[in-house]
């Protein structure tokens, strides 16, 4: 990208350099710059703009800069605000790409979807995707500044509260977007669950007509009629136009058979739980608006991989297998998760921590987890966190010493590993920030 493009897509202000320079990358961290990378400094707890001088020294060919500073050497560029003109930016490539963009929103299963509509497309077309969870204002714009010519970019989006979804479909230009569901999450920052649905809503803001994929299972996607934009709906229970039958799930996989264009297909997926055959569905729809054949979606969906910590199974002696799903947790993510270890044969055993960020709700949604492990075939359940207590306390009124409360991630691992036996399957899942990964690393250690 030369400095005049940089300076077109921020309207910023060439302080020093020559505008037929060329970046050929672009990072807010400087850790990672290449040689002829522009640098992007943030303002967050620390002030990008104290690295500048790191940046350059690591290779940086030139700098955004939000206040103007002494450099006759570099290519430096005054913009009023780096964290907009980071957003400027990305929104140029976009639109100066040839490439079409499909976004990806939901209150939970965003990244497994996302990966699953990757490894179809990828089938027919070079394909960007969101990496990891790169998913907020950061993170989206990134994704779009790797452009290298792809034909399809596949573009995550998350949110805390009403207009972030707006700011990034503004940025993305959906030509298809995909809401996989509309949970709990954020719930105590939103208020409500009606809240949460205009919040996804938002996806459609950036889409010029287009199409918008929605689960039609779900209560409140399923009331959306969006205008002057198509709707293509997935279901197993409602009528779709896409809908999953004769599911068959298995311990480490699921089956199905669907209709497209009145031929019946089978489909696996190598992934297990009911949830990911909604992920399938809504990958394979998106796959089908693209023009891709039937046989190269279901190709995507059986041979996708999904991003680590998303439910990896690992498998330690004694055959003990653990279900690792500390990276987030939700209300819906939690029941999807519990639904996946019931599915086993063994004695089954829930590790679950906190869910944060519910506010008032924090206690019915976590009495609701305890409520729907008790319609599960589980044998023993584990809590830890202050709002866990709720789930233990749930279960032991109805089934008095099946759940066991602890303070600390220590103690319960202690725990863990004593009642330990062969064939055990353990779910271990709960919020980030309840750092149950150490629970998963002490069974790795002690294996």
């Amino acid at each position: 990208m030369l400095i005049s493009e940089i300076i077109e897509a921020t309207n910023g202000k060439l302080l020093n350099g020559h505008l037929d320079d060329q970046v050929n990358g672009f990072t807010q961290d400087t850790r990672v710059i290449q040689p002829g990378n522009l640098y992007i400094p943030l303002v967050g707890i620390k002030d990008g703009h104290d690295y500048i001088p790191q940046a350059f020294k690591n290779g940086a060919t030139a700098t955004l800069t939000s206040h103007p500073i002494e450099d006759d050497v570099h290519n430096v560029i005054l913009v009023e605000d780096t964290m907009k003109a980071l957003g400027d930016l990305a929104r140029y490539v976009r639109v100066h790409s040839h490439a079409k963009v499909v976004g990806i929103t939901g209150s939970a299963g965003k990244t497994s979807t996302k990966d699953m509509i990757a490894s179809v497309i990828s089938q027919q077309y070079t394909t960007l995707k969101t990496q990891g969870n790169f998913n907020n204002n950061i993170g989206l714009p990134l994704t779009i500044l790797r452009y290298n010519g792809e034909e399809v970019m596949v573009i995550e989006m998350g949110m805390n509260h009403l207009e972030e979804i707006d700011y990034l479909t503004k940025i993305a230009l959906p030509d298809i977007a995909a809401i996989t569901n509309i949970g709990t999450a954020h719930i105590g920052e939103l208020g409500s669950r009606e809240n949460i649905l205009q919040a996804k809503m938002e996806i459609i803001h950036g889409m010029n007509h287009g199409t918008l994929v929605v689960n039609n299972d779900n209560d409140l996607l399923s009331t959306v009629h969006p205008e002057g934009i198509s709707l293509k709906t997935i279901g197993i229970e409602s009528d779709a136009d896409l809908k999953a039958t004769d599911i068959i799930l298995n311990e480490d996989m699921s089956s199905f058979r669907v209709k497209v264009d009145g031929q019946d297909y089978g489909v696996r997926v190598y992934v297990p739980g009911v949830h990911f055959i909604f992920n399938a569905l809504i990958a394979i729809q998106v796959g089908l608006l693209l023009d891709i054949p039937m046989e190269k979606c279901i190709k995507g969906i059986e041979t996708f991989e999904l991003t680590k910590n998303r439910n990896d199974i690992l498998t330690l002696d004694r055959h003990i297998r653990v279900i690792d799903g500390t990276y987030n947790a939700n209300l819906d993510s939690m029941k999807s998760s519990i639904d996946v270890l019931s599915g086993y044969a063994g004695r089954k055993i829930a590790v679950l921590g906190d869910m944060l960020e519910l506010g008032d709700y924090e206690e019915t949604l976590h009495r609701a987890v305890g409520a729907h492990l008790l319609k599960k075939n589980i044998d023993l359940v584990l809590t830890v966190g202050p709002a866990a207590r709720y789930i233990s306390d749930e279960v032991n009124k109805a089934k008095p010493g099946l759940a066991y409360h602890f303070d600390d991630n220590a103690s319960l691992s202690a725990y863990l590993q004593e009642c330990l036996e062969e064939n055990d399957v353990v779910l271990v899942k709960a919020s980030n920030g309840m750092h149950l990964k150490e629970v998963i690393n002490d069974l790795k250690e002690n294996n």
